[in-house]
């Protein structure tokens, strides 16, 4: 009996969360055909440049199921021709996308969005505030969703990974890491702006931001004109594989979600990796936050309060949660475990014919 054939579009190719899906689906025995990235990743033009060759591979290939992840047109239209053909389908939401866009354009990610997910047979995604947002404002029914957590490689951040191809200068300084894809979703003004009030009370101290986006010169225009060149560190565009190696540089991980609608929908995947490192956690207290203050060293979000935690973990205080986060990351939220209580009921739900 021949293995089933997985055809999997991603509006986006930097989507981490569909990277590792997909993958531990492979591993599980599917043949697995993914949709070819175009464009800038991340991009607006990925958008727009996948969005027929999409359809078109929708239209062509040979599938048991198609997945699409984030309901964006360059995948809620191939997963609908998939549908039509006559082949499960499967979308993942994880996010609230419109609300991090004002105005227009927020609305018209809302607009386009909404009228597909409740198509499709199968609906995951990882935030329980998403759940009633999806069997509201989406409309789809409690039959199609499935809770699929926010996950983390445990093993690869587990350990410190291959040596770095990019080096700074951080002998006898106190390094503080955030990683970031930098776009509209990675919160780093007010991180700036304590860091700011950081480095003058410890002028050893030092923030490096691992990942590119689009507004990575920007923001490093923004650290310039703060003054604060000197004591923050810009990796640019990395590969995910090299990211430990840089965590690891680091004696405290930053965090922070601005108090804004689309936190209260987000589960962070650089929280469970600064989990899995072991890494002192360093955020505030908004949306999924709160339910990890347990294991973080946590404070209000004005500047002053986030600041003021910062100093007081950079200059060593810690009381062992952070090693409390790393047990709970290799329980509760390495993917393998996740995919393998996940897959099973994506396949009874897919395939039920099978299953009768």
């Amino acid at each position: 009996m021949r293995g089933r054939r997985l055809v999997c579009f991603s509006a986006y190719s930097t989507n981490l969360r569909a990277a590792a899906l997909v993958r531990l689906l492979a591993a599980a025995g599917y043949e697995v055909v993914v949709s070819r990235p175009r464009g800038k990743p991340g991009s607006i033009s990925e958008l727009v440049r996948t969005l027929i060759p999409n359809c078109w591979l929708a239209l062509t290939c040979r599938a048991d199921l198609a997945v699409g992840f984030k309901p964006h047109l360059n995948v809620t239209l191939p997963l609908l021709i998939c549908r039509l053909r006559g082949i499960p389908t499967w979308i993942d939401v994880d996010d609230l996308d419109h609300a991090y866009r004002d105005g227009l354009l927020g609305r018209l990610v809302e607009i386009t969005q909404r009228p597909f997910p409740r198509l499709f047979r199968i609906v995951s995604y990882h935030n329980a505030r998403l759940k009633d947002y999806l069997l509201t404002r989406m409309r789809c029914r409690p039959e199609q969703l499935l809770r699929i957590e926010q996950g983390v490689d445990y093993g690869t951040f587990n350990t410190a990974g291959a040596p770095i191809p990019k080096t700074f200068d951080v002998a006898g300084k106190r390094v503080a890491i955030y990683t970031a894809h930098l776009n509209v979703a990675s919160d780093l003004e007010p991180v700036l702006a304590a860091w700011r009030d950081v480095v003058t009370r410890l002028p050893d101290a030092f923030l490096l931001v691992v990942g590119g986006g689009p507004l990575l010169d920007a923001y490093r225009r923004m650290v310039a004109a703060m003054g604060l060149a000197g004591h923050v560190g810009f990796t640019g565009e990395v590969s995910h594989q090299d990211v430990p190696a840089y965590v690891a540089m680091g004696h405290a991980a930053l965090l922070y979600f601005s108090p804004r609608l689309v936190s209260e929908y987000r589960c962070s995947l650089k929280l469970r990796e600064y989990f899995a490192s072991g890494l002192r956690v360093v955020c505030n207290d908004v949306g999924e936050l709160k339910e990890f203050a347990h294991l973080t060293y946590q404070s209000g979000s004005d500047p002053g309060l986030f600041s003021t935690n910062i100093v007081r973990v950079l200059t060593g205080f810690s009381d062992g949660r952070e090693r409390a986060a790393r047990d709970y990351a290799a329980r509760r939220l390495d993917w393998r475990a996740i995919v393998e209580v996940a897959e099973p009921e994506i396949a009874k739900r897919a395939f039920p014919k099978e299953r009768s």
